[in-house]
């Protein structure tokens, strides 16, 4: 029988997802703090948008890099936090920033290439390296210095391989932000070497005890023709499921990744481009309440889990997950049942006190576990409280 391709025939599941789909699986209800979903719905007259869209489109086909009323939107978003460099020939629209970073690397990566990646970090980053034939130089972050990346290590990481630097702040599974001055110092050790930066800011608007999140374009305008900026409207305006990515970037990277839609999802649908137009253009208030409900929600969750046993974590500062150490628990029991790894433990979490988990093994930290705390607020709550309970119970 023919084969796949190599890229595909060992090309793994992404790990995030299989555990969505082993939730819905579950025959008992589960307060699922795994996934990360923003957990709240689009405004009004975000739907509105696309009602309006789906009654007056021809049924054609769209721009390959963007419909025009969404690109505008996107700019004027933009221009809002001080990127007034950009203009339209800057943008592409895709479908979700996933599709965005696949096709980025897949326009930018050679043979023999490396993506260096700072861990813990969304494992799509591998996965995705793995498909464009990249390999990866993993700087290994702890709670030592935030989980993020310091200029030293970046420095000693950048070997002549690598070609990209992946930066994401807010991060996710850690929450983790970098400060402007973080920013300035990676910058010094990135003006001396000759690679692309993608900036993946999905969460930026969630922060938390400061106004803003900054940016590397911000501290160092001076490398935006190496920076590929990734933007989302899944997290910040609700809207995981309508897929829409955005992209700002060179002119070169940007006729790159449009070129590539044109020959694979030839254009984002009108009906959630209209959507994402109208998000980016509209009303922000209903954002900014659920960031407001993010923090309350961060806030008492951290007061559940203090001093809980068995656990240690970094207060995330921004995005909406605690990244939790439960390696103290590893070895030890629970009802009899040896916890042997992260997903070992998230297993019985899941099955025996029915709270789901992301394990800190997807991320590559092994021995952790990733929590979302943007759900219902007492669903939130709820969990926390059996996940104390569980770490009481094991022995």
């Amino acid at each position: 029988m023919p084969t796949l391709s190599p890229d595909l025939e060992f090309a793994r599941f992404c790990p995030i997802l299989g555990v969505v789909q082993k939730v819905r699986d579950m025959q008992q209800p589960v307060i699922d703090l795994g996934v990360g979903v923003p957990g709240f719905l689009p405004a009004p007259h975000i739907v509105e948008a696309a009602v309006k869209a789906a009654c007056e489109h021809s049924g054609g086909y769209g721009s390959s890099q963007g419909d025009a009323a969404l690109l505008a939107a996107y700019l004027g978003y933009l221009h809002g936090q001080g990127f007034d460099f950009y203009s339209t020939k800057n943008l592409v629209a895709g479908l979700g920033a996933k599709h965005l970073l696949f096709s980025v690397l897949r326009a930018i990566i050679q043979p023999g290439d490396e993506i260096l990646v700072a861990t813990p970090c969304w494992p799509t980053y591998f996965d995705i390296a793995d498909l464009v034939g990249a390999g990866v130089a993993n700087v290994v972050c702890t709670a030592h210095t935030g989980y993020k990346m310091t200029a030293q290590a970046l420095e000693a990481a950048l070997s002549p391989r690598v070609r990209v630097v992946m930066l994401n702040s807010p991060g996710n599974p850690t929450g983790a932000v970098y400060t402007a001055q973080e920013l300035e110092a990676l910058a010094v050790v990135l003006r001396k070497k000759d690679v692309w930066i993608i900036s993946d800011d999905v969460y930026q608007r969630f922060v938390y005890d400061i106004p803003d999140c900054p940016n590397l374009l911000t501290v160092a305008p001076d490398l935006r023709e190496r920076i590929i900026k990734i933007d989302s409207v899944s997290k910040i305006y609700g809207m995981p499921g309508w897929r829409v990515g955005l992209l700002a970037a060179s002119e070169r990277i940007a006729t790159a990744v449009t070129t590539l839609n044109s020959n694979s999802i030839s254009n984002l649908p009108p009906i959630p481009a209209a959507a994402a137009a109208a998000a980016f253009k509209g009303d922000q208030g209903f954002s900014f309440a659920a960031k407001e409900r993010l923090a309350t929600q961060r806030q008492a969750l951290l007061e559940v889990l203090q001093d809980a046993p068995h656990l240690k974590f970094c207060a995330p500062q921004g995005a909406f997950y605690l990244f939790m150490d439960i390696s103290q628990t590893l070895g030890k029991s629970l009802r009899g049942k040896v916890i042997t790894d992260d997903e070992a433990f998230c297993s019985l979490l899941l099955d025996e006190y029915g709270v789901a988990l992301i394990p800190g093994s997807f991320f590559g930290a092994l021995g952790h576990a990733r929590l979302s705390y943007s759900g219902a607020a007492e669903q939130v709550s709820a969990g926390a409280v059996r996940i104390r309970e569980c770490l009481t119970a094991i022995e």
